[in-house]
């Protein structure tokens, strides 16, 4: 059952971002530094998600926190476990907030195009 339910939230359109399309109050990973997330996908890249979440929760330019945002272009995407059954990608996309700020999400939900 749990299978059928996250299939058709996936239907809706709810598990994913749509670049220029704003999204209100979500509450999500955001980094306030490029540096950060690049520094942060890297660690990903390289030692794997344990150490990139921990990487992630560590940093003080990043925290979840609900904001009101429209992507505007996916920076970096890593896949974790490539070519396996848990196979995920993490996507790093800059983001404008509702106050015209940039800042950085770092998600698992697919980033499509309009």
């Amino acid at each position: 059952m749990f299978g059928c339910a996250s299939l058709s939230a996936a239907a809706d359109g709810e598990w994913h971002y749509t670049i220029d399309q704003a999204r209100e109050r979500q509450q999500a990973n955001f980094c306030s530094s490029s540096a950060s997330v690049e520094k942060i996908a890297g660690i990903f890249e390289g030692a794997g998600p344990r150490a990139g979440y921990s990487a992630l929760s560590g940093s003080a330019d990043c925290a979840i926190a609900v904001h009101t945002f429209t992507p505007r272009r996916v920076l970096r995407t890593v896949t974790i476990s490539e070519d396996k059954p848990g196979e995920y990608v993490v996507r790093f996309v800059e983001v404008e907030n509702a106050h015209g700020q940039i800042m950085y999400l770092v998600t698992t939900r697919d980033v499509v195009a309009q």
